[in-house]
């Protein structure tokens, strides 16, 4: 049985409420439920994206784009009066094998998915370094296994997490956690196809999809005071799929 009934008030008292955050990806499936439940939990929150949603604060961002994403961040400051919570859950998806990838799909993906979250993040850290603060980046299960057709996707992940390792380390100085979250198949989102996801659920060994509320719930977990000494951590959320002996 899935749990649905995740306590958004419960989770408003392990942290110091409200929080300034920053949520990219937020007019998506998976970052509107992440927005959804850091509103219940009380914090201020603006969402950075291309696609303009109404579930909080939007300000356009392309992380494609450099000169965007600092614009972002700044206008993003100025609503909030400051930053302490960045959840980077924007990206694209490209699903194509080695051979027939050319060079101009692999570089969109990485220039937006790893790039994007080079931007974003040293954006938001130097603004953090005054008073501390927690970035989570959403990662995949992609980013650990050689899976058919995920050439780019999945190296722009891997890149994703070792960078979470690398400014984990550095930025601990200045009291800034970083962590990154890394979903199983999830129920809605960036899913190519019935049979891609179909595949995902047999070797997963709960057989189901990691909800988008089950992900908001532990970004949630991951950004709040309880977890203070957890930094440098890629968390899987997979349902046991990682450790299965199917892959």
């Amino acid at each position: 049985m899935i749990r649905k009934d995740f306590s958004c008030k419960r989770m408003s008292k392990l942290t110091k409420p409200p929080l300034r955050t920053i949520v990219t990806g937020g007019s998506g499936a998976l970052g509107s439920s992440i927005i959804s439940a850091l509103l219940a939990r009380g914090d201020h929150v603006v969402n950075l994206d291309r696609t303009k949603s109404d579930n909080a604060t939007w300000v356009e961002a392309d992380f494609g784009n450099g000169q965007s994403v600092s614009e972002a961040i700044d206008t993003a400051e100025d609503i909030l009066g400051g930053i302490d919570v960045l959840i980077h859950s924007a990206g694209i998806f490209r699903a194509n094998e080695f051979l027939s990838m050319s060079e101009s799909e692999f570089s969109e993906v990485l220039n937006v998915n790893l790039m994007g979250s080079f931007r974003i993040a040293q954006g938001v850290a130097a603004k953090m370094v005054t008073l501390g603060g927690r970035i989570l980046f959403i990662s995949s299960i992609h980013a650990k296994y050689g899976i058919k057709g995920r050439l780019a996707y999945g190296a722009s992940k891997a890149g994703i997490e070792s960078m979470t390792r690398v400014m984990a380390t550095e930025l601990s100085e200045f009291g800034i956690r970083v962590n990154a979250l890394a979903p199983g198949a999830v129920s809605a989102g960036m899913v190519p196809d019935a049979a891609h996801v179909s595949d995902w659920t047999s070797v997963t060994p709960a057989k189901r999809k990691v909800t988008p509320q089950e992900v908001a719930g532990m970004a949630m977990l991951l950004t709040c005071d309880h977890a203070s000494f957890v930094s440098g951590q890629v968390v899987s959320q997979d349902g046991g799929a990682s450790i299965s002996h199917m892959f």
